[in-house]
């Protein structure tokens, strides 16, 4: 560790004070009395340490930065110096201005009350709004970046007698730093592109006599900033400052985003505790995307000046923004995957495809129509379960609420309309919507008689109460399935499974579907 070597004032005896001024002589009309003061600050104990948190072989250590400003209080019988702002120059701390320097009298009594960093708009010390920054990765042009602006650091000394000593000013943190590793086969060869904290406190008001801090209630999401590491060994470390707050069990507290190939993960708080970003600590998570990586070495013990909390890990889940409005495409080039049976194979895949069940039914791309054509070699009646093809929709979570599926179709043959069936299973491919229209019972199944002329059919989804709504008056299918409200799980995806209801010689023309949620106003 440097030493910090001792502030020495080389100022005139004698001068006006217009900045840093003494409460109980304001306008000061008179020169300052005493002798500028002299001010070794340290943190923790240590030797001249700050916010520059290093990853050196001695991990979380902080050193002071040319350029840093401190705000000082110096509170006396004859009134209180506020707010006065000493800057370090690389060596020696100074006062920014003359009329920043402290000036003390010999066998006087004084208290001081210092924080880090320096604020123009605190003047009194018993209210200092000290925030962290939202956005902690961004780098400031003086060399700082917004994590070292947002380590907030508090010191004082009561009331004692000067005698022409330097005042030691030992500081601490007046926040908890939140530290993040990932790690994992997944996460690739590169950083990923943003980690925010999520949800989480970053305004506070502390008094800086008593130390007392108290944190408001604004919350918002925190940019975490990167630890940059010479070594590349597939783990990525990241750290914030916040106030000490405490995060309620099953809460997300972490966002990861552009990892490896872009995807985006988030982390959650155990169910069944809840997470505490304490005081003047570092709190450490540990996630992993993909496989655990057992070369990953974590540190251990009590490091100072940041002290480490119990850590946690924490599983991950991929992050998927819910379905808001897309379209079902298909084109001469779309691929068609072959499945089995519905009674052998489930369709619970977490991605989006078209798909058939049987080879009776042939799926292919109308170029005159530009539309998907359905066509069926079978001379047997056809069945949704056995020979049906449809879209599986797996790779976005559907949210409470509804949704609205709409497309043109029409039919080829000798007759004016041929039937059209339809089903909308969940992500689970348990379980069937519920047809809801002027027929009661249970209804897994639409029976449609669709033209021969292009027209719209819509179907409004409601994800709450697993049921299907629509306009049309011709009777449904019966089934005997039972209908539960859906949960998390259910609502993970959704299957639209149509079918040829009839094995005559036609085809059914589909074209411009789009699958929506319904927002109300």
């Amino acid at each position: 560790m440097k030493t910090l070597k001792h502030l020495a004032l080389c100022l005139v005896a004698a001068f006006i004070a217009t900045g840093c001024n003494q409460e109980n002589n304001e306008p000061q009309k008179t020169p300052k009395k005493g002798t500028p003061a002299e001010f070794t600050m340290t943190i923790n104990g240590g030797s001249n340490t700050r916010t520059i948190t290093t990853n050196d072989s001695e991990k979380r250590t902080i050193s002071w930065r040319t350029g840093d400003e401190v705000g000082i209080f110096a509170v006396g019988t004859d009134g209180t110096q506020n707010n006065c702002k000493y800057t370090y120059d690389g060596t020696e701390w100074k006062a920014t201005n003359v009329s920043d320097a402290i000036t003390l009298e010999n066998g006087e009594t004084y208290s001081f009350y210092a924080y880090y960093p320096y604020t123009e708009k605190i003047t009194v010390a018993t209210n200092a709004s000290l925030n962290v920054l939202p956005d902690q990765s961004v780098a400031q042009g003086d060399g700082n970046s917004n994590y070292d602006l947002s380590d907030i650091l508090i010191s004082k000394v009561e009331a004692s007698e000067y005698n022409g000593t330097s005042i030691e000013l030992q500081y601490s943190h007046a926040y908890a730093m939140v530290e993040v590793l990932i790690a994992g086969d997944k996460v690739g060869d590169t950083a990923p592109e943003k980690v925010l904290l999520k949800n989480v406190i970053t305004d506070a008001s502390i008094n800086l006599v008593t130390q007392e801090i108290t944190p408001t209630t604004n919350k918002q999401d925190i940019v975490m900033a990167y630890v940059a590491n010479e070594e590349n060994n597939g783990t990525y470390l990241y750290r914030a400052i916040v106030p000490e707050q405490t995060i309620e069990k099953g809460s997300v507290l972490l966002e990861v985003y552009g990892v490896n190939s872009g995807k985006n993960y988030m982390f959650r708080a155990p169910q069944n505790e809840a997470v505490k970003y304490p005081q003047g600590k570092y709190f450490r998570m540990e996630v992993t995307i993909g496989e655990y990586n057992a070369g990953i070495k974590f540190p251990a013990g009590s490091i100072n000046p940041w002290t480490p909390t119990p850590g946690i890990d924490l599983e991950g889940e991929e992050k998927i923004d819910p379905v808001t409005s897309m379209e079902i495409t298909f084109d001469a080039t779309t691929q068609i995957e072959q499945r089995d049976v519905y009674k052998n194979d489930k369709i619970t895949d977490s991605k989006n495809f078209w798909f058939t069940r049987t080879d009776k039914t042939q799926v292919t791309y109308n170029e005159s129509e530009s539309a998907m054509e359905i066509k069926s070699g079978d001379s047997n009646r056809l069945t949704w379960d056995s020979s049906s093809f449809g879209y599986h929709l797996g790779s976005n979570p559907l949210e409470e609420g509804q949704y609205k599926l709409t497309f043109m179709a029409k039919t080829t043959g000798d007759k004016d309309s041929q039937t059209l069936g339809i089903t909308f299973r969940d992500a689970t491919d348990c379980t069937a919507f519920k047809v809801v229209n002027q027929f009661s019972g249970t209804r897994v199944q639409i029976g449609y008689k669709v033209p021969n002329d292009w027209t719209q059919l819509e179907f409004i989804i409601d994800t709450t109460t697993a049921s299907i709504k629509t306009g049309l008056t011709n009777v449904p299918e019966s089934g005997d399935e039972a209908f539960l409200p859906t949960t998390a799980e259910n609502r993970n995806g959704i299957t639209i499974i149509l079918w040829k209801n009839v094995a005559a010689d036609y085809s059914i023309l589909f074209k411009n579907m789009k699958f929506e949620k319904i927002i109300e106003e």
